[in-house]
């Protein structure tokens, strides 16, 4: 199949550029999610809100960090995978001078401006929303610099992998604090109103994440043929089964623990917990499909 071919013929320079780019999408998400999360729920309990904070202002540094690696990766890339190639200040230059370039600084910056959300110190908390709001939309303009979505129509293209990533952000952000929520010591009538708030958000959020990326899909692959015939395609039928998987979750979340939570069924929290850390696995597998998705193949094959 096209999909094994091209996963056989990784280089262990090649696998390194998936798997760093796998911790930017996923630190990029969080530290963007945590924003959103936090102005979903402005009345988090205080313990909560610190360990969004905390969660945010690690994954930024984090994405800042794998980020600033991707640009030796990159020159390295480009001299045929080496340390010397990824140390030369030719291939740098070129790299940093590039899309390459202005997507690491969109992010950089992004990641940095974020977290001003998280500053409790700030005078006026609308500026410090508004700072990060503009530090997410960086973040996200930062994705469309480089890949496929700057073929034709570029503008469709970039719009429709903004709005795909920023309901992906809210619902990936939303389970490391909702996982912490549901187990010992919470507060019944409190979790149980961020819960269902949290599911009314969910429901449009997963309309979105799914429209959109089913017609960036069609768009990029052109058709059924490539779909089934292509690495891209191929891959991307493995991602789309996956997010049905992850959707089946939160559906069971939804509709019957979440319920059974709110009944006081000693049973649920537990339930709940698992359910969500099988999600997190979930995002996961399917972060590290996407940086395949955008190393090694293409929607034209």
């Amino acid at each position: 199949m096209a999909w094994w071919f091209s996963v056989n013929s990784l280089d262990v320079w090649t696998v390194a550029m998936i798997l760093v780019a796998a911790g930017v999408y996923l630190s990029a998400l969080v530290a963007t999610g945590a924003v959103l999360f936090r102005l979903a729920f402005p009345r988090l309990p205080d313990h909560d809100r610190r360990r969004v904070a905390r969660m945010g202002v690690f994954a930024a540094w984090a994405g800042v960090i794998l980020i600033l690696f991707q640009w030796p990766l990159e020159a390295g890339y480009l001299g045929g995978g080496n340390i010397s190639a990824a140390t030369n200040p030719m291939l740098l230059g070129i790299v940093f001078e590039g899309a390459s370039g202005g997507r690491l600084m969109l992010a950089v910056a992004g990641l940095l401006l974020v977290q001003a959300i998280q500053l409790n110190n700030l005078a006026h908390s609308k500026t410090a929303n508004s700072v990060s709001l503009v530090g997410v939309l960086l973040v996200m303009l930062a994705f469309v610099q480089v890949g496929h979505t700057v073929n034709t129509p570029r503008l469709v293209l970039a719009g429709l992998l903004i709005v795909h990533l920023m309901a992906a952000a809210f619902w990936v952000a939303s389970l490391w604090p909702l996982f912490h929520l549901v187990g010992r010591g919470h507060n019944q009538d409190n979790t149980a109103h961020i819960l269902t708030r949290f599911g009314k958000i969910a429901m449009g959020g997963v309309g979105v994440l799914v429209l959109a990326g089913v017609t960036l899909a069609t768009l990029l692959t052109g058709g059924l043929t490539p779909l089934l015939t292509t690495a891209y395609g191929q891959f991307l039928i493995g991602k789309v089964l996956i997010v049905a998987a992850l959707l089946l979750f939160a559906a069971a979340n939804k509709w019957r623990l979440v319920p059974a939570f709110e009944s006081g069924d000693a049973t649920a929290p537990g339930r709940l917990q698992r359910s969500i850390a099988l999600e997190m696995v979930l995002v996961a597998v399917i972060l590290l499909i996407t940086a395949v998705l955008t190393r090694v193949s293409s929607p034209n094959g």
